[in-house]
Order: structure tokens, then sequence, then C-alpha cells
């Protein structure tokens, strides 16, 4: 039985056989936005499709009554599906990156009512060839894989490299909201803070004889809009401490900025490993990963390095729930 895929936003932001199941791979992001003096923050929700509990799923069928099926028809209003006679051709387009064809420069000067020469210095670019400049070449199958996984068919994300994960169309909700910090910018905020993980929600099985740990994939972010480096470490809640051993990798890092262009560093794959302590009763337990400060050693290192644009991650307004969680049943 399939489940919903959750994508959560706070603002305007495997590889093994024992991985963590993607059974609903929520995307958990939290950005503020500086308006003036003032802090603005805003929630917005996505539902990019439908997973089982192993990770495997059968695609819906794409046809007139179900044209939601995985996140591309919300997400990129100009692809749908009755537009392909070809299925396969609708899956690619989905989560094509058709960069060529965002022309970002010019809807900004015609929603600011600039001349478009002018849009390089207003973002402070050389050309809009810089907002993507930074980052790896997009991999052949990119819009394939990025389709399976937001609708659930493919679940060995740990194989995954930054040739994925650092393009901002890999994540369901970019073409949605992220590109509106480039074709409507808002010369009123700043976005200091923000930062998204995807999937953030998992499950698995651990059984007495079979398998003892568990390895969860997740990718963390920073938030569209964000303008800043942040600092994040990523920690488990006191009680999955208590019953669990969790190694986060890496735990502590730094995210760069995804605006005006998305900087090398914006984007990481972490991965969590985690085994019951002796002794942990079989039941079905919650484990809560959270950002955290950073340790101060690291945090005077950031800081000085990037100055009045650096900021603790945590900083920002708490998002609701988890920002991952991993829903374990020990038998």
């Amino acid at each position: 039985m399939g489940v919903p895929r959750e994508e959560k936003v706070i603002g305007k932001s495997a590889g093994k056989s024992n991985a963590v199941g993607i059974a609903k791979p929520k995307t958990q992001a939290i950005i503020v936005a500086v308006v003036a003096i003032a802090a603005l923050a805003v929630l917005a929700t996505g539902n990019p499709g439908f997973l089982n509990a192993t990770g495997n799923a059968t695609v819906a069928s794409v046809d007139g009554t179900q044209n939601t099926v995985g996140a591309g028809a919300g997400n990129s209003p100009n692809v749908e599906p009755e537009q392909y006679l070809i299925r396969q051709r609708y899956f690619e387009e989905v989560f094509k990156p058709n960069r060529e064809e965002y022309n970002m420069f010019e809807k900004a000067a015609a929603y600011l009512n600039k001349p478009v020469n002018q849009m390089p210095e207003f973002f402070n670019l050389r050309s809009e060839d810089e907002i993507f400049g930074g980052l790896p070449q997009i991999p052949t199958d990119f819009s394939e894989i990025s389709y399976l996984l937001a609708n659930g068919r493919y679940f060995s994300i740990g194989y995954l490299e930054e040739e994925y994960y650092k393009q901002p169309e890999f994540y369901p909700n970019f073409k949605e909201y992220g590109l509106r910090y480039w074709t409507q910018p808002n010369t009123k905020i700043w976005v200091p803070n923000g930062y998204g993980s995807y999937p953030a929600e998992q499950w698995t099985t651990i059984e007495k004889g079979k398998n003892t740990e568990f390895t969860a994939v997740v990718f963390f972010y920073a938030g569209w809009g964000v303008q800043t480096f942040q600092g994040v470490t990523l920690m488990p809640d006191s009680r999955s401490k208590q019953y669990f051993d969790i190694e986060i990798t890496p735990q502590n890092f730094l995210l760069g900025p995804s605006f005006p262009k998305f900087y090398d560093n914006w984007a990481y794959k972490i991965a969590i490993n985690g085994k019951p302590k002796p002794g942990t009763p079989p039941g079905n337990y919650l484990i809560g990963i959270n950002v955290e400060r950073p340790p101060a050693d690291l945090k005077s290192k950031w800081e000085f390095d990037h100055k009045n644009i650096y900021f603790d991650a945590v900083g920002g307004i708490a998002p609701t729930g988890n920002q991952i969680q991993l829903n374990i049943t020990v038998e």
C-alpha cells in the first residue's frame, strides 16, 4: 500500500540493502526573510508523490483523471501529462532543467520595469549563466532519476552523487518557489536563514538475526533565496540517544548561499547510521534529527571567514516536527 510522500517547507526554501526505506520522503525546510528590521517567515507545503514502506512503488498511470502523479504536474505548471503521447517523455520533462528557457533576467526586468541590460548589475552577477555556473554537469539521466525519486520508484539514493543533489531542479519545489527569487525579485527582503532536507522522513525494520543496524541518506540544502553562509550541526534527540547509537556524516558543515547564485557547498549528502543499544526492547521508535548550534571553534572560524554574511542555521524559526525523522521498528 502506498503512503503519501510529503514535502514540507517553512519559509521560501540507501545505497545499502539495509538502508532506511524512503516511504514518505518529506522535505523539511526553514527560511527567515528580513524585511527592513523585522523578521518574516512563511509556511508552504507540497506533496510530491507516493511510495511504499520498502521504497518500491509502482508509478501510477498518467491519464486525464490523474494529472498529479509525482511532483511535476503541480510544480511545473507548463508540463501536463496530456501533452505527451509517450509516457517516458513526460517523465523526462517534469524535472528537466530547462535553464535556457527560464529567462530569469528578462522576466525580472519586466517585473521591475527596468531595462534588461541592468539585470546583471542588479543581481551582482556577470550574466544569467553565472547563477548555475558553479554546479556540476547535469547527468544525462538526471530528469528520469529525479522523477523516480519524487514518485517513489528510486530508493538507492545513497548512490546519488553531487551531479544530482546539487542541481536545484532535483528538489520538487524549485520551479514553483525557487525561481521566483530571480523572476519576481523583492528588493524589500533579504533571506539570511533557510535550509531543507529531502527526503526528511524514512522507515525501516530491524530484525534480530537478519540486520542489526540501519543507514539513511538525506540531502540537506540551503533554502531558496538564502544569501548567507550557515553553520549546521545535526543532532539526534535525547530520547533517540537513549535507545540507539547514531552516527551522522557529516555532522557539522557550512551551507553556502543559494542566491543570487548557487555556491558549490549549497547542498550536502548526509548519511545517518544507527543500531539499537543492548537492551533496547522491541517496539516502534521515532528518531528525530534536528539542527543545533555548531561547536564554538567551528562557529568562530566560519564567522571570521564570512564576517557579516555568516549565520547559525538554528537561528531561524524552528520547524514543526523533526527536521529529519526516522521511523524504526525493532523486532
